[in-house]
């Protein structure tokens, strides 16, 4: 149902040139780095915030990057994964590496994502501005080089459509390596049952879908969500994360985003739904998953 979203992604890894620190949840950081370099490509207007500029219709910085928000909402067309996130304390020669991934019009039109990751080694990274020096860029479906030692495959960026993998289980360990933020009724979701998950996966998988790759899902929301509502929570370990990040739309620049992460063992007949679950992956679930939330992997039985 969603094999009309392609998809690409690019898995980066950068060196730290010196020694430093910078915050324990890099997708931000990654994010707003990336953020500059497509800006200082495609914007005219940089004293402009992009809602207030007469030409973000037609932006390729907010068409690629920033969505200030059209009919399917404010979705932006790639997610960034920080692998091994945490790390706050870096050293000379130690590796970044994080997933970049491109959805719809964005996985058809890479190139100005990697001519952004390639500058990003010209500017400083965090408050301690450490330089990093781009490694490679690996296609991660194929594992072709995209980018080494200066030389770059251009034809290694290719896209594939989104697959959900189909099982017979009736358990699930969902491991939600990036804090979660599932927001119901403006308070965060400390627990969220199975069918708050799927919810919110079917959610933010028809919207990507209608921003990015201009076409609706069409699916039997109600039987999926009177199925999801019999898979039940047998077991959970999650940890509260106070998380905040910089953001000059803030009055004292600091936005404030509590979240949760750990894992919840889930039981009932998962047949039906796996595939929901397994595609999911694939576009992170919940608030924030443009800097790495809501990330998450899957465990089953059988």
């Amino acid at each position: 149902m969603w094999d009309h979203l392609k998809i690409v992604i690019m898995r980066v890894t950068f060196k730290a040139l010196k020694r430093g620190n910078l915050p324990p949840y890099l997708g931000s950081t990654v994010r707003g780095i990336m953020g500059h370099c497509i800006r200082d490509f495609e914007c005219t207007e940089p004293d402009l915030k992009c809602i207030q500029c007469e030409k973000k219709d037609t932006c390729l910085y907010v068409k690629y990057f920033s969505n200030t928000g059209k009919d399917g909402g404010a979705i932006n067309p790639y997610t960034i994964h920080v692998l091994k996130d945490g790390k706050m304390e870096w050293r000379e020669g130690d590796e970044c590496e994080f997933d970049l991934t491109l959805y719809g019009y964005a996985a058809e039109q890479p190139g100005i994502y990697l001519d952004a990751i390639i500058s990003m080694q010209k500017r400083g990274w965090g408050a301690e501005r450490i330089p990093f020096q781009l490694n490679r860029i690996v296609n991660k479906q194929t594992n072709q080089l995209i980018y080494a030692q200066g030389k770059t495959w251009i034809r290694n960026l290719s896209n594939y459509e989104i697959k959900g993998e189909e099982r017979d289980a009736r358990c699930v360990l969902v491991s939600f390596d990036t804090p979660l933020r599932i927001v119901k009724g403006k308070e965060l979701c400390n627990l969220p049952t199975f069918s708050d998950l799927i919810r919110f996966i079917c959610g933010r998988m028809s919207l990507i879908s209608q921003v990015c790759g201009n076409q609706k899902i069409e699916w039997n929301e109600q039987a999926i969500l009177e199925q999801s509502e019999k898979i039940k929570i047998a077991d959970s370990k999650l940890r509260f994360v106070d998380f905040q990040r910089y953001s000059i739309n803030q009055k004292d620049n600091r936005l404030e985003l509590p979240a949760v992460e750990g894992f919840i063992i889930y039981e009932g007949d998962l047949r039906y739904l796996v595939p929901i679950l397994e595609a999911g992956k694939q576009f992170h679930v919940g608030k924030n998953a443009t800097i790495g939330f809501g990330h998450y992997e899957t465990y089953y039985d059988k």
